[in-house]
């Protein structure tokens, strides 16, 4: 159960954190992933298609691509 002062925070991206906001929000067990590509590669068009303006594109395939897993502790 939530106490009296329980503060729910929302952010639409990464530009509206702040560097602190981001520590507290980020685990320190974080991993990241380097992401190789291709010298063929049309870079413009893969960073515009996902950091673009084109959301009803980008949610249409996120939503196409979507992969469920269930959490098996969660099952029994």
């Amino acid at each position: 159960k939530l106490g009296k002062s329980v503060e729910i925070t929302r952010f639409k991206g990464l530009g509206e954190i702040s560097p602190d906001e981001f520590r507290q929000f980020i685990s320190e067990n974080i991993r990241l992933e380097p992401v190789l590509i291709r010298k063929d590669t049309a870079i413009d068009a893969l960073l515009n298609f996902y950091m673009g303006k084109n959301t009803p594109e980008r949610q249409d395939f996120i939503i196409n691509n979507l992969k469920v897993e269930l959490d098996l502790a969660e099952a029994n």
